[in-house]
């Protein structure tokens, strides 16, 4: 474990008083170590919040199938896991007893907020080092609080119905499950340019013009990651983390890279001309309704649902490849945590053994679009039912890039990947996109708003 500085004794302290204030939470859990199950209180209520109406109804009917005894013990609500007033561990914050007793959230939002949260019974020390995946020491620096379970991520897909339709030879495939025509971005800019921008002159699907061939964010940072690491380049990649590397000639390549994007013949309009900046902000969900030939899917969009309702088949790979490097995408995880408001300290921890256990994990994993962030040898890991997540999993291992958890040297209490999403690089993006600045130009002004970032931030 790292030194404590004075900043996270201080968050320790505030921890020990939030838990002080709350004296049924500060109970002793019971716990059978022979039977290794947790004791449900007399009375027990415990709410689980998941992002996924399916997956609670799942949840429940498993929970009521195994524990007959305890039938009316778990409920479900929907909970999203992103942070806001109500999701995540920010509404575990502020709702306090009114949020759910046991929560999905996401990895790197629990860093500053584990007053929120209780600490995990030492049982789940061994699940979490030696199961689960390797974002939970860096999680659980200060204590016991989460326990990653699925990935969050995005991964490159393609639409094997539409490429049919055009012909294109599907079975011939690389080792990243592409398409061999479609290997490499230069492959599809080429094959983009075949086209004419007038209307009339695109490919079709369905009897509608294909407008864009990938829906590029450059409005948004987070899925905008893939085109800065374009040719390589990755932040921390140093594990320096008082330095993001923005002044890499590497990123200053990506840059480049998203030039030649906004160049191609990839996205235009109705008119047939380029699509502004402003216009490419987030729809990789219109990726699944048909509207583009290749995307990014997330990990938690319903893809079982929309091959149904569409017929579409989607395939996942790696991501093309630009000048023989390998693109990123970002990924964190999500997991469980327990609320610190709980009136049931003791049934709460045994929902989460129970969670943490192989026939729930498959549930977890069957019941949603979720793939398993696990150790490739824990005893967890279930059977996976789509076929496709093995794909999933395979582009998420080749192309992802784990979010840093490390705090800014000597700060405790800020997290450093937040200079990605602090400095505003997706207005860089817009600007370089529509033509109004350099890759030059936009590196240099990258790199001097992350110095003052990190300037204003680090500890003595």
């Amino acid at each position: 474990m790292k030194k404590l500085t004075v900043l996270a004794l201080a968050l320790l302290l505030g921890m020990t008083i939030a838990a002080c204030e709350r004296e049924e939470a500060e109970e002793a859990v019971m716990f059978d170590e022979d039977a290794e199950e947790f004791e449900i209180e007399d009375g027990a209520e415990i709410e689980i919040g998941v992002d996924s109406v399916t997956l609670g109804q799942a949840l429940v009917e498993q929970w009521e199938e195994e524990y007959p005894e305890h039938e009316d013990v778990l409920s479900y609500t929907f909970y999203d896991a992103v942070n806001d007033e109500d999701g995540g561990m920010e509404g575990l914050e502020l709702m306090e007893d009114e949020a759910p007793d046991v929560a999905l959230v996401i990895d790197n939002e629990v860093l500053g907020r584990e007053p929120a949260v209780r600490e995990l019974h030492d049982y789940f020390i061994d699940i979490g080092e030696e199961q689960t995946h390797e974002i939970y020491e860096d999680i659980n620096e200060l204590g016991n609080f989460y326990l990653p379970a699925v990935y969050d991520g995005m991964v490159f897909s393609w639409n094997k119905t539409m490429l049919e339709e055009w012909d294109v030879d599907v079975d011939d495939r690389t080792e990243g499950n592409l398409p061999a025509e479609f290997a490499s971005w230069e492959d599809i800019f080429d094959y983009a340019d075949e086209y004419g921008k007038e209307p009339g002159e695109r490919p079709e699907f369905e009897g509608d013009e294909i407008l864009e061939f990938f829906p590029l964010s450059v409005a948004e940072a987070w899925s905008g990651y893939m085109q800065l690491s374009a040719t390589g380049w990755n932040i921390f990649e140093g594990e320096d983390y008082g330095d993001p590397e923005f002044d890499d000639p590497q990123f200053l390549e990506g840059l480049e890279f998203l030039e030649a994007f906004s160049e191609a013949n990839m996205s235009v309009d109705s008119g047939g001309e380029p699509r502004s900046a402003g216009a490419m902000a987030w729809r990789w969900e219109n990726y699944l309704e048909g509207d583009y030939p290749f995307g990014l899917v997330g990990t938690w969009m319903d893809i079982d649902g929309y091959m149904e309702d569409t017929g579409y088949e989607f395939e996942f790979a790696y991501l093309p490849t630009w000048e023989g490097n390998d693109p990123s995408t970002l990924y964190k995880t999500k997991g469980f945590v327990i609320n610190s408001y709980t009136d049931y300290p003791s049934a709460a921890n045994e929902v989460m053994r129970w969670l943490y256990s192989e026939d729930t994990m498959g549930t977890i994993v069957n019941e949603s679009a979720y793939i398993p962030a696990l150790q490739e040898d824990a005893e967890i890991t279930p059977e996976v039912e789509q076929d496709y997540k093995e794909d999933m999993i395979n582009a998420i291992e080749h192309n992802g890039w784990l979010e840093s958890a490390d705090r800014v040297p000597g700060n405790p209490t800020q997290r450093a990947m937040s200079v990605y999403y602090d400095i505003g690089v997706e207005a860089y993006m817009q600007e370089l996109w529509d033509g109004d600045r350099t890759p030059e130009e936009t590196q240099d002004d990258i790199v001097d708003d992350a110095e003052y970032w990190m300037d204003q931030r680090r500890g003595d």
